[in-house]
């Protein structure tokens, strides 16, 4: 009998054991299959917390509930977006999603070095600036003060604009000046050649010449029908439209 009762409590012992060996790893592969769902579908319960610029780093102090907390930003087409969220203290998880919170890129750790998230997507080429959302949470739901970091890299081609009109990287076109030569570079910005203008008000039919280059530092003044205002070195006023 003492033999059958030392047998009996050692199975139950290796029983109790097994099952909570079991709940334990359970609960890990809950966690992990939580982490997984969260990556691929719509979040919910999250509290909006304002814009966020490029470049920008915000710090929020997050507490459950609700399980998430969001950021807003801007971005068109081409644009590769990298955003930072990280913690002293706390294992950050990190989104990146539409206005609506549908996920578009995930993250949980950015290394095996680091609790902190690191999340990266690219806006496809061609797509029209819209709203996204930077979403983060603490992957236990404890307390903890994140700092957010947003960077876009825009690949877009640029464009230039000059009176009033837009054109393309490369691209060249005649100055306002009516003699010299202005074109875009690959930073959106216009340069022009400084030659010195020739003109001859007298000789010059088509214009009608209304102040001095210094007078027109200060006037404002409109063209009829079927002309359009220019200026060169000797003045500025109405051109007839050739």
């Amino acid at each position: 009998m003492s033999f059958s009762r030392f047998v009996i409590a050692g199975l139950l012992v290796s029983a109790f054991a097994t099952v909570v060996g079991c709940s334990s790893e359970g609960s890990a592969k809950d966690e992990e299959d939580v982490a997984a769902t969260e990556s691929e579908l719509k979040l919910s319960g999250t509290r909006y917390l304002g814009k966020i610029k490029n470049g920008e780093t915000r710090s929020g102090y997050y507490y459950a509930p609700p399980t998430y907390r969001s950021y807003g930003f801007d971005a068109k087409g081409g644009d590769e977006i990298t955003v930072d969220v990280k913690s002293v203290y706390g294992d950050g998880m990190g989104w990146i999603t539409n206005s609506s919170y549908t996920v578009l890129a995930f993250n949980d750790d950015a290394s095996s070095s680091t609790l902190d998230a690191k999340v990266k997507y690219k806006v496809p080429a061609g797509q029209a600036a819209r709203s996204y959302r930077i979403v983060f949470r603490d992957y236990d739901l404890l307390d903890a003060t994140f700092n957010v970091t947003l960077n876009i890299k825009s690949t877009a081609p640029a464009t230039c604009s000059y009176d009033g009109q837009t054109y393309q990287q490369g691209d060249q076109f005649a100055s306002t000046d009516g003699c010299n030569t202005c074109s875009c570079s690959a930073d959106g910005a216009v340069g022009c050649t400084k030659k010195a203008c020739v003109c001859n008000p007298a000789a010059e039919t088509h214009r009608t010449y209304v102040g001095t280059p210094q007078q027109c530092m200060l006037i404002r003044y409109s063209c009829p029908a079927g002309q359009q205002q220019f200026s060169n070195a000797c003045g500025c006023g109405c051109e007839t439209i050739q």
